[in-house]
């Protein structure tokens, strides 16, 4: 984004009058900005936070973390790369997701107000913008038998020996994070072109203008990003209108996909049914052949009962008969009438008749 260039200049509230006052509408292009001279000065950032202390004026926190440093980083690239809001957003928008996303993503307990992480991305901005032109700059020189360390350690040399104040390079797990990523390739080509028209309206003024960040490259070197050895091909994420077009194309797709899961669903809910419904009737057959299996052994005991009743039955009369007949074949008839006697002797002739007869 715009607003996030970082541009050393004399005048120091200049990148504050970039990002502050846009009140809540879009932040300025290169165009509508007044870009005032870069000669020899870089903007001092700090990183204050307001206090109702009897003094009056703003306290000073907490110097940040260098994990908090990450965060902040990892932030910016987060709000900057989505393909629908990413460029088109307010300042106030903008920074405010930056800071929902610090706000969720730090684990230290300190808190940061929304211009305090702003304040502390300019100063992170401007240094590792410089620091990345250093590092190209050894990376032009194409020196065989150098490491990739060695390349590190000659462009955090040079940014100590061009740093008005040689001040060493301290952010080195910011340009870790930021080095490989598009947006951040495209933010230094912003920072180079707001560069490149406040050098040109100084020259208009006093000629030749010398700016702190080509120093140690040649006239004709171009300050733009260059490929680092370390980093592989990436594929470029998709810009707002491709990000829309693949919305609205993706529209009758995601309607049908979204039937076809439907109907997957119900299928799958079908033959949960059906797979349900035999179950039970399976449960139900065999409980019937359970029970029929139970009706046909009680009549089978039933039958076994009434044959042993039947047949105790008939050898109870038998033995009853039998004695009877043995009753009659012994009969004492000296105590007999005439009529007895004689009703004794035809039945004893039947038994006998019976008898041999069997």
């Amino acid at each position: 984004m715009i607003a996030d260039c970082v541009v050393m200049a004399e005048d120091g509230d200049f990148l504050e009058n970039i990002l502050l006052n846009s009140a809540e509408g879009f932040v300025a292009g290169i165009d509508d900005i007044t870009i005032p001279s870069t000669q020899g000065s870089e903007i001092q950032v700090d990183e204050v936070q307001a206090s109702r202390s009897t003094k009056g004026g703003p306290r000073r926190t907490k110097n940040f973390h260098y994990k908090e440093d990450e965060v902040i980083c990892k932030g910016w690239l987060s709000v900057s790369k989505d393909p629908i809001n990413g460029a088109n957003q307010s300042r106030t928008t903008f920074w405010g997701k930056v800071h929902a996303y610090y706000e969720e993503n730090n684990d230290s307990a300190l808190p940061r107000t929304e211009s305090s992480i702003m304040h502390r991305w300019l100063t992170i901005q401007m240094q590792v913008n410089k620091f990345c032109s250093h590092y190209e700059a050894i990376l032009r020189r194409n020196q065989s038998g150098t490491t990739i360390q060695d390349k590190l350690n000659e462009a955090k040399k040079m940014y100590v020996d061009l740093d008005k104040d040689h001040k060493t390079f301290t952010l080195e797990h910011c340009w870790a994070i930021l080095k490989g990523e598009d947006k951040w390739r495209a933010n230094m080509i912003e920072l180079a072109e707001i560069e490149k028209l406040a050098a040109s309206k100084k020259n208009k003024k006093a000629g030749k203008v010398s700016r702190p960040r080509d120093e140690g490259v040649t006239n004709n070197d171009q300050v733009i990003p260059v490929d680092d050895e370390e980093t592989q091909p990436r594929k470029r994420s998709d810009g707002i209108k491709k990000a829309k077009e693949k919305m609205r194309q993706g529209g009758g797709q995601a309607c049908i996909e979204a039937f076809n899961m439907m109907w997957a669903k119900k299928e799958a809910a079908d033959k949960e049914k059906e797979k349900t419904k035999e179950e039970r009737f399976m449960q139900t057959l065999e409980i019937e052949k359970a029970t029929l299996h139970l009706e046909q052994k009680r009549v089978e005991n039933e039958a076994e009962l009434q044959k042993k009743r039947v047949e105790n039955e008939t050898k109870l009369a038998d033995a009853t008969l039998i004695k009877e007949e043995k009753d009659i074949m012994l009969a004492d008839m000296t105590s007999l009438n005439p009529t007895q006697r004689s009703w004794i002797e035809i039945m004893q002739k039947k038994i006998l008749a019976k008898h041999q007869e069997s």
